[in-house]
């Protein structure tokens, strides 16, 4: 099996028994103390509004957006099958969290003022998992590794906003960001099996002295 694939599906498999483990309640006392601490309430209206922007970026609407523009920009390069296993693996991992929400089915902190209007169910966080699928897979896809850090980075910030709103319990962003990662390395690993990533990364990896 390719690395990434078997690393990806280890990352999933991690996610799904951070899952099991929250609907025991075994983390509960960890997930409430962190919920405190974190929690923008009763800070400055400023920090709020800040914390409320960056967790816009990993709303449904603005993540579909990115996923057309990053779609339009690999058929643009004529990257056909490079589109169909993007799109794929994003609507995978999608589709996937979404159903997981509904096998864990965990409700909703209620701990502190919520700063934000949720819809659904906690486990895992959507915001988490969606963004770091969408931007590490695009960062892997077009070969650019100096982004692959700012895209990891921007995904953390993202889902760490999610309970400084009061709107998630920390492990759901955990969970989420263990999902996302691990299909955008999925999604990689089978590009790469393709011979799908940009020409510069194949070449590093055709120089690189076999085992």
């Amino acid at each position: 099996m390719n690395r990434r694939i078997g690393a990806g599906v280890a990352l999933v498999a991690a996610s799904a028994t951070v899952g099991a483990v929250v609907t025991t309640g075994a983390l509960a006392s960890f997930d409430s103390a962190l919920m405190h601490l974190m929690s923008v309430a009763h800070t400055s209206p400023w920090l709020i509004e800040a914390v409320r922007l960056i967790s816009t970026f990993g709303d449904l609407g603005v993540r579909g957006v990115a996923i057309m523009l990053v779609f339009a920009a690999l058929l643009w390069r004529q990257r056909w099958r490079s589109s169909a296993v993007f799109l794929a693996t994003v609507a995978v991992s999608i589709g996937g969290h979404t159903l997981a929400k509904l096998v864990w089915a965990r409700e909703r902190p209620r701990l502190v003022p919520w700063l934000d209007d949720p819809y659904d169910l906690s486990f895992p966080s959507g915001h988490a998992a969606g963004s770091m699928v969408v931007l590490l897979l695009t960062a892997m896809l077009f070969d650019r590794w100096r982004l692959g850090g700012v895209a990891i980075a921007l995904a953390l910030a993202i889902g760490l906003t999610r309970p400084m709103l009061g709107v998630h319990w920390p492990t759901d962003i955990i969970g989420g960001w263990l999902w996302g990662a691990g299909f955008a390395l999925i999604g990689a690993g089978v590009a790469q099996s393709m011979d799908l990533l940009d020409a510069r990364y194949q070449a590093k990896v055709n120089a690189a002295p076999s085992e």
